[in-house]
């Protein structure tokens, strides 16, 4: 996984816990739409990082740049 970061909650401040979601996979997948399924090339690996102080939970994307809107 190429997502590794230092992150701060934004409600606390507290350092944030990278963590995994349970799915069948053990991975769970956004894909862009209009969704084109023989490529991976539009799709990402969602990771969270969860806050031990206040519980809030942020999102990211290992692969951002399959995101953008030219491709």
């Amino acid at each position: 996984m190429g997502l590794n970061m230092n992150i701060n909650c934004l409600k606390c401040n507290n350092k944030m816990t990278k963590s995994r979601a349970s799915s069948l996979s053990g991975k769970l997948t956004l894909i862009k739409e209009p969704i084109k399924y023989f490529t991976t090339k539009e799709s990402s690996i969602v990771i969270p990082y969860v806050c031990s102080q206040c519980g809030l939970v942020e999102w990211y994307v290992d692969k951002p740049q399959n995101f953008n809107e030219r491709t």
